[in-house]
């Protein structure tokens, strides 16, 4: 499979769950058949995206020898998209067996927490590879302004978010949860930012290419999970197609990411 014919599948699958998840949003639920049918496929296709990503991240390690310096970040990728494909087939089992929707937290949470955790040390481990390696003029310092720039209004929201909690009348494991959930994707979209701003120093080779894809499958993750709080924190239930659709689409892109740099190293 080449490049080409990766990125339009990519698109494809993006751009068909978008024409079913877009007028949604417009004209409200349809019928309740329709809906749990909806449902189910998307659940069945997210978890078919992170088995995608999971096995193509853990299989491209055959290629990186032990004493490459980028081994230790593809190593934490392929464990953060293992426990997400986990996660994501979890909180189905989950939601089939409790009526159609999982409770808030559940152990899949936990377990997104976990994989968040692991793509965010996988996240630093390439950014400090590729400085140690020196292969930026710079040594990165462009890289870290860009992050220093989004990490003030970011601590910003984090924090007023935090202090909005109802501290005394949550649980203890969904006020967990509630904490870690934009505290770990507001570090995640801060070493994203950096990395984005090597890869453009990369230009438009393959391994820009691939971690583009990722880079914005993070985006939208974070993105995807502060909408997802939002929804079960304040019951905007109106949110639900939205995060619905940016899992969906960043999936997709993670799935990508990793068979494309499966590609390259074959």
């Amino acid at each position: 499979m080449n490049r080409r014919t990766l990125n339009l599948s990519a698109i494809v699958i993006c751009v068909i769950w978008a024409a079913v998840d877009l007028p949604r949003m417009v004209t409200g639920p349809w019928s309740s058949s329709s809906e749990a049918a909806i449902s189910w496929t998307g659940s069945i296709l997210r978890i078919a995206l992170l088995a995608i990503a999971a096995w193509a991240a853990t299989r491209g390690l055959k290629s990186v020898q032990r004493d490459n310096p980028a081994r230790s970040s593809r190593v934490l990728l392929a464990s953060g998209f293992c426990v997400a494909f986990v996660a994501q087939a979890t909180l189905f089992y989950i939601a089939q067996t409790s009526g159609g929707s999982a409770p808030y937290p559940s152990i899949a949470d936990a377990m997104f927490v976990v994989a968040l955790v692991l793509l965010v040390a996988g996240v630093f481990a390439a950014i400090r590879a590729w400085v140690r390696l020196g292969i930026f003029p710079d040594g990165g310092r462009r890289a870290m302004t860009a992050a220093a720039v989004v990490a003030l209004p970011l601590a910003v929201g984090v924090t007023l978010t935090l202090t909005s909690l109802p501290a005394e009348s949550t649980p203890i494991p969904q006020l967990l949860v509630d904490i870690s959930y934009p505290v770990l994707d507001s570090i995640l979209l801060i070493l994203t930012v950096a990395m984005f701003r090597l890869t453009i120093l990369l230009g438009r080779g393959s391994v820009g290419a691939v971690w583009r894809s990722l880079l914005i499958g993070f985006l939208l993750t974070g993105i995807g999970d502060v909408t997802y709080s939002f929804s079960v924190s304040f019951d905007l239930t109106s949110l639900d197609l939205l995060y619905d659709l940016l899992f969906t689409v960043s999936y997709a892109l993670f799935a990508h990411g990793m068979l494309l740099q499966m590609r390259e190293n074959s």
